[in-house]
């Protein structure tokens, strides 16, 4: 290795302080007089004269002086996709997003018949061990085809702690038995919601919502009346599910005529035709609602066949483009079919109708009130907004009761199912003759597939 050389004379750092030093002379030179009013000048070529440097400055080969990389650039670089700010126009509207098409969705509605809670039926849930009610057993065998993104029965009760007990006035215990189950909504509308008045039917509602579930054709104020609070989504689809009943009681009415709380109930009446609800279903449609389902709690108890003027009132609302009618309050199945409607613009428009769901669960022993059925429906929206109905099943039912340690005791079970343990014969025999009935109610000619599992 080649001996390094050394440097003479006074090193780089001296050399530049000394050349500062020189700068600082220099520049006060030339201010200090004038600070001091002097018209003197000093001659700077001089005073540089007085600083020979030349022998002090050491000798640098190349390979002796550090490189550094620098940290800035010489020249900013030229930014890809320069930020311009622009001063927005005044009053100039903000912009709009592009309409895109609509998702779409699915989902599927669970209807049910009437829940009667008779005074027989109610004591058959009393303990006197434990000196309360216990219902939620009764669907226990029931629960997979009660489950949905929207179930709904009709609850011909009203629930008054102020009212004496009765066939028409229950307990609120009745309430887990549905809620557990998994119904999401209660059609509250019939004959008697009335009889004790705006109160009891207010007690019934707030009990109903206090569980959980929605309160369908009664109503605490006029602003929860109003149809398009109906709308729900329900897996992306935009659902309104309309109750009514067809009139009051004579005490009923009478009650409502002197309080004038004619908001409560949602009234139809088959007599004077469907008008009423007519304006309904415009007015969830425009509200945006892509299936409207119209619920009636109507028709004579026991009558297993609808009437002219129900199959009119029916094809109304057909025509007012209602996608599903179903009824209740006959406690007995009646049949199903699709109903051809003609909307207000000539087109056509398909309408299933199941005038009658039968009783869900009551104390008779009949053939035709042991016997229900679950309209489940299967409803799709595609992205253009258009609907389609997927499935229109039934699952037929039966009211099963038995007698254990003295007592009777009532479980709800699917009629076309093998029978559960512990039902006798003769309850075979009967869960058997309950499935005929329905099937025979319905028709030959039902719309309807006998359940898809």
């Amino acid at each position: 290795m080649a001996k390094r050389r050394k440097h003479r004379g006074i090193s780089l750092g001296t050399v530049v302080m000394l050349a500062l030093t020189c700068l600082v002379l220099l520049g006060m030179g030339s201010v200090l007089p004038k600070l001091s009013g002097s018209e003197r000048a000093i001659d700077t070529g001089k005073m540089l004269q007085t600083f020979v440097i030349g022998d002090m400055l050491p000798t640098f080969a190349l390979s002796d002086i550090p490189i550094q990389a620098s940290t800035a650039s010489a020249e900013p670089a030229a930014t890809p996709n320069p930020v311009q700010t622009v001063k927005p126009a005044e009053a100039t509207a903000a912009p709009q997003p592009t309409p895109t098409a609509s998702a779409g969705g699915k989902c599927t509605i669970v209807l049910g018949g009437s829940v009667n809670m008779s005074s027989t039926l109610r004591r058959a849930g009393y303990f006197s061990e434990t000196e309360k009610y216990d219902f939620t057993d009764i669907f226990s065998l029931l629960l997979a085809d009660l489950q949905g993104d929207y179930t709904m029965v009709s609850l011909e009760h009203t629930i008054d702690a102020n009212t004496k007990l009765s066939d028409i006035n229950t307990v609120e215990d009745v309430l887990p038995m549905l809620s557990r189950a998994g119904v999401k909504g209660a059609a509250l509308a019939f004959k008697q919601i009335y009889d004790s008045g705006f109160s009891g039917l207010t007690a019934t509602v707030e009990a109903v919502q206090g569980r959980g579930m929605q309160a369908l054709g009664a109503y605490t104020t006029a602003d929860a009346a109003q149809p398009t609070r109906r709308i729900m989504t329900l897996g992306g689809v935009r659902v309104a599910l309309l109750h009514y009943t067809d009139g009051l009681s004579t005490k009923g009415a009478k009650a409502m005529k002197s309080d004038g709380n004619t908001f409560a109930v949602a009234q139809v009446s088959v007599e004077s035709g469907a008008a009423g609800i007519l304006e309904d279903i415009a007015a969830v449609r425009a509200a945006g609602a892509q299936v409207v389902i119209v619920s009636l709690n109507w028709g004579a108890e026991g009558k297993t066949s609808p009437t002219k003027k129900q199959t009119a009132f029916a094809q109304q609302l057909a025509d007012a483009g209602a996608d599903v009618i179903v009824g209740t309050g006959s406690r007995v199945v009646q049949k199903a079919e699709w109903l051809t409607g003609t909307l207000a613009d000539g087109s056509s428009h398909q309408t299933l109708c199941a005038y009658s769901l039968g009783s869900l669960l009551n104390e008779s022993r009949t053939n035709a009130n042991v016997a229900g059925m679950l309209l489940r429906l299967t409803v799709s929206v595609d992205g253009q907004g258009r609907v389609s109905m997927d499935e229109a099943a039934y699952v037929p039912t039966y009211i099963w009761r038995y007698k254990q340690d003295g007592r009777y005791y009532y479980r709800v079970v699917a009629s076309d199912q093998p029978s559960p343990d512990g039902m006798g014969d003769d309850q075979t025999q009967s869960r058997e003759r309950a499935l005929s009935t329905v099937q025979k109610y319905l028709g030959q000619d039902t719309p309807l597939t006998l359940r898809k599992r």
